[in-house]
């Protein structure tokens, strides 16, 4: 059992200390990532009207433009080193005239000399024809790898209790799973306790593991229990844990009148 303990406790950390930097950009995003970054170029190079020219009519007001010189001033030269992209995803939608069109969502790690700067942008594709709209700039305190990365530093008892119920309530669900498997029920009796021991987990309570805020959910599910993930590149560690609920009847119910008249032999 020790040994099992360990076992997964290694594996958990080894996957959240091993994960991506960066990503790498599909051939099909292509055109509308040359795009984002010809108009954050734009804006770090002080080319206002031009990047003007690239977002979407709807949205470009005086407001807008005010905030795009903003970001250009604070920005405030420096040598760029490295770009990463940090995060990427699509949808393809229909407007309110049947029209069609494709949402890019993309985010980019911009290293300079003298700062480090995220830049998310929303990018829409219609007629075959890019537009932004949606353009931020945060400037980090650091590089993302090492703000967001999982570590043991500065963290607080609430911390290590989220941790240890992570990595033991798996670890009890598939004990429990385990011996059901090998108990004396019918096929159709061990098919549906596998359902209920699985998927019946909840609440759900999730703390950010770089901050330390909790969060709860009553109807929110979790295969085996807990999870262990990082939406963003730029996004902290979420680590959750689900109470096993269906384990727990299970255990309640193993000599009751559900199942005692098949399993007395085996408890005698």
């Amino acid at each position: 059992m020790k040994k099992t303990f360990y076992l997964l406790f290694f594996i958990t950390l080894f996957f959240s200390c091993n994960s991506p930097t960066e990503f790498t950009i599909p051939e099909s995003l292509k055109p509308a990532d040359d795009f984002s970054r010809s108009f954050i170029n734009k804006v770090i190079k002080g080319q206002l009207e031009s990047s003007f020219s690239n977002i979407e009519p709807t949205v470009l007001n005086e407001k807008t433009k005010e905030f795009i010189t903003n970001a250009n001033k604070n920005i405030n030269g420096g040598d760029l080193k490295t770009v990463k992209v940090v995060e990427y995803n699509w949808k393809t939608m229909f407007s309110t005239n049947s029209e069609k069109f494709t949402q890019y969502n993309l985010g980019y790690e911009y290293e300079f000399e003298n700062k480090n700067i995220l830049f998310r942008t929303s990018i829409i594709e219609k007629n075959n024809k890019f537009s932004v709209v949606m353009f931020n700039g945060e400037i980090l305190p650091g590089k993302l790898s090492e703000l967001t990365k999982f570590t043991f530093e500065n963290k607080t008892f609430v911390h290590y209790i989220f941790l240890i119920f992570a990595i033991l309530i798996p670890l009890f669900i598939i004990i429990t799973l385990v011996f059901m498997l090998k108990s004396r029920i019918t096929t159709k009796q061990k098919v549906i306790w596998s359902l209920v021991i699985l998927f019946i987990c909840f609440p759900k309570f999730v703390i950010d593991w770089n901050n330390g805020q909790t969060n709860f959910s009553f109807l929110n599910f979790s295969l085996f229990g807990s999870s262990f993930t990082k939406p963003t590149l730029y996004s902290a560690w979420l680590i959750s844990f689900n109470i096993p609920i269906g384990a727990l009847i299970y255990w309640f119910k193993r000599n009751s009148y559900l199942i005692a008249e098949i399993e007395d032999d085996e408890t005698e």
